[in-house]
């Protein structure tokens, strides 16, 4: 099967979930833009440090919202397998935009054009971080792994089932 089949049949197969996946960017590209146009427009610092300020902020409900509400994960994060990698993930897009951002800070001084550069560059790493998400972080576990924790869901009576997702 050809790459774009497989892309085209997965996307087919979960687009309730890629369509959360695209709620949730849309609530950090407004929380990251809104807190980054605030740290450049109103406080007055740099480009690059009002996106590094806005990244921090953002990317920690932009976390939980894909953890639950994109990928069903609820309970504690794993820190290991879930927290950390998503991070350093986000951390690519961040460097990415940072660098954007300097550059385009370097040679203008309009608010609209850092933003876009800060969105332009997120939006590169955009289908590479869900499908590390989905396949890695926050789908289910692969048939040989061993060390999935069971996930605890509460039964319709209140007691907890244990399963793996």
């Amino acid at each position: 099967m050809s790459l774009i089949v497989s892309v085209r049949a997965h996307f087919t197969d979960n687009w309730p979930r890629l369509l959360r996946y695209s709620g949730t960017s849309a609530v950090g590209v407004v929380l990251g833009q809104t807190i980054l146009r605030v740290c450049y427009d109103l406080i007055g610092w740099s480009g690059l440090v009002s996106n590094l300020v806005a990244f921090l902020i953002a990317n920690i409900p932009v976390y939980h919202l894909n953890r639950s509400w994109v990928w069903d994960r609820y309970g504690r994060s794993q820190w290991g397998r879930e927290v950390l990698p998503f991070w350093l993930v986000s951390l690519a897009g961040l460097a990415l935009s940072s660098l954007t951002v300097g550059l385009v800070d370097a040679v203008t001084n309009n608010g609209w054009f850092i933003s876009a550069a800060s969105v332009g560059a997120f939006g590169t790493v955009w289908f590479v971080k869900y499908a590390v998400c989905d396949r890695y972080l926050f789908g289910p576990p692969l048939e040989d792994d061993s060390n999935a924790e069971p996930l605890r869901e509460a039964a319709d009576d209140g007691s907890h089932s244990t399963g793996i997702r």
